[in-house]
């Protein structure tokens, strides 16, 4: 699960490796989702639909959550997050990442070095 505040080449990055990994992993039936989140739902829509059109997402659905300005209280994402990655197996969270403004650029292996841990 993503919660990012900004859909842009970063973040497809990360989505279009995502979706690598779930056409790889579809016998343990791995998905993914996107949560855009920040302060206009009404912006928040449109870009997700923008995002979907320009980056051809076919496999990870880009939602805008009931929670739309920070995500779900219960899920603490960090207000200075711009993307949190979050895997998880039987809703137990296995690893937790957490980007700052410009910095998942160059760190998407770091999230994918994880995904064993949810592939067991």
């Amino acid at each position: 699960m993503v919660f990012a505040r900004k859909a842009d080449d970063a973040l497809a990055s990360l989505v279009k490796e995502i979706e690598k990994a779930i056409e790889a992993n579809q016998d343990k039936k791995l998905a993914a989702f996107v949560n855009l989140i920040g302060e206009d739902r009404e912006e928040l829509e449109k870009a997700a639909k923008q995002f979907i059109k320009k980056y051809k997402i076919t496999r990870v659905p880009i939602v805008v959550p009931v929670e739309y300005e920070n995500g779900p209280q219960n899920f603490n994402i960090s207000p200075e997050a711009e993307v949190t990655v979050m895997l998880y197996r039987r809703a137990r969270v296995k690893a937790n990442h957490a980007f700052g403004p410009g910095e998942l650029a160059g760190k998407v292996n770091q999230v994918l070095a994880d995904l064993p841990k949810i592939l067991q």
